[in-house]
C-alpha cells in the first residue's frame, strides 16, 4: 500500500501577456488575524513548519538548535545510497558487522535479499542493520560513504548537520530542524525513497532460506483513523533517549488533490512517539488554517 505524491511547477512563466517575463512561486501568505501555533510546554525540543514548493518557514521554533538526528540520519543515507545508481536486484548478505544495536531487521548473519529490500528495510522499518549494510555494500567503504554523506549535506549549504554513521545509533549525528526538512524535501523527491517512505507494509523473500518477511512502516500517521485528513507523502521517525522522538513528514489535506498547500513538517525532541505525530498533525492543521495559497 503507497501513497501517491503530486508535483507542483516551482515557477510559473507569463509568455502570452508579458513576454519573457517570469516569476518564481512566493508561496503562502499568513491570513489577517490568524492565531500563532500555541506550542505547550515541553511539546517539542525544535520544530519547523516549511511549504514544501516555495520553502517559506510558515512556522520555526528552535530552528537552528543543533540536536542529535537519530534515524532520520537514514535519509542521506538513502540519498547517498541513491547517487551510487544500485542495481535494485542486486542480492546481498546481511552480516554480523552490520549489527548496531536498536531496531533491526530480524535475519540470520548470512541471510541475503536484494538491495531493494535493504532500502525499504532501512526507511519503512527503520532498521539499522540494513541502513549500515546499505553504507557497506555501496562500493565507498564505510568512510567513504560517511565523507559522501557530509559531503552531499556541505553541498547542500546545510551548515548545522553532521553525519557519523549510517543508521543514526549514534548520538553524534547532528542536525537541526531547518536542515532536516530541506534533507527529508530533497529525500522525498526521489521516487525510491518516496515509495518506501510512503508504504504501510512490505513483503519480501530472503533469497538464500525462502523465508518471507513483511516489515511495517514506523509511521502512525499514514495509519491511524484519527489522521484520514491526512495524505502523506513521505515520511520518517527516529528515536534515541539523547534524541527523544524526532518526525520528519510531507503531507497534503487529503482534500488538497492538487498537493498545493503540501508541508514539510519537522518535529525533534517530543516526548513520546505518540506525541511527535499529534504535533506534526497540530502543525499542519495551523498552518493550513493561518496561511492562504
Amino acid at each position: 500500500m503507497m501513497r501517491r505524491r503530486f508535483s507542483i511547477a516551482l515557477a510559473i512563466c507569463i509568455g502570452a501577456l508579458l513576454p519573457s517575463f517570469c516569476f518564481a512561486t512566493v508561496g503562502p501568505t499568513e491570513i489577517g488575524g490568524a492565531l500563532t501555533y500555541g506550542r505547550s510546554d515541553g511539546e517539542f525540543a525544535a520544530a519547523v513548519v516549511m511549504d514544501a514548493t516555495s520553502h517559506k518557514i510558515l512556522y520555526a521554533y528552535r530552528p537552528d538548535a543543533p540536536r542529535s538526528a537519530a534515524s532520520l540520519t537514514k535519509l542521506m543515507g538513502a540519498l547517498v545510497f541513491l547517487d551510487r545508481r544500485p542495481a535494485w536486484n542486486a542480492v546481498v548478505a546481511i552480516t554480523k558487522a552490520d549489527e548496531v544495536g536498536g531496531g533491526r531487521l530480524r535475519v540470520a548473519y548470512g541471510s541475503t535479499l536484494t538491495t531493494l529490500d535493504l532500502l525499504y528495510s532501512s526507511i519503512t522499518a527503520s532498521a539499522n542493520n540494513a541502513a549500515t549494510a546499505m553504507a557497506r555494500v555501496s562500493g565507498l567503504g564505510m568512510k567513504g560513504f560517511m565523507r559522501a554523506m557530509n559531503t552531499k549535506t556541505a553541498s547542500m549549504g546545510l551548515k548545522g548537520t553532521t553525519f557519523v554513521d549510517a543508521s543514526g545509533m549514534d548520538p553524534d549525528n547532528i542536525t537541526t530542524a531547518h536542515d532536516m526538512a530541506l534533507i527529508a524535501l530533497k529525500a522525498y523527491n526521489a521516487d525510491p525513497i518516496r515509495r518506501s517512505a510512503t508504504t504501510v507494509q512490505y513483503g519480501f523473500r530472503i533469497r538464500n532460506t525462502g523465508q518471507s518477511k513483511v516489515i511495517k512502516n514506523t509511521n502512525d500517521l499514514l495509519v491511524a483513523k484519527e489522521y484520514d485528513d491526512l495524505y502523506v507523502t513521505g515520511g520518517k521517525t527516529g528515536f534515541l533517549y539523547e534524541s527523544m522522538y524526532n518526525l520528519a513528514v510531507r503531507l497534503r489535506p487529503t482534500s488538497d488533490r492538487t498537493a498545493e498547500r503540501q508541508l514539510m513538517v519537522v518535529v525533534l525532541g517530543a516526548p513520546t512517539r505518540t506525541s511527535s505525530f499529534k504535533s506534526a498533525n497540530s502543525l499542519a492543521q495551523w498552518a493550513w488554517a493561518a496561511y492562504k495559497w
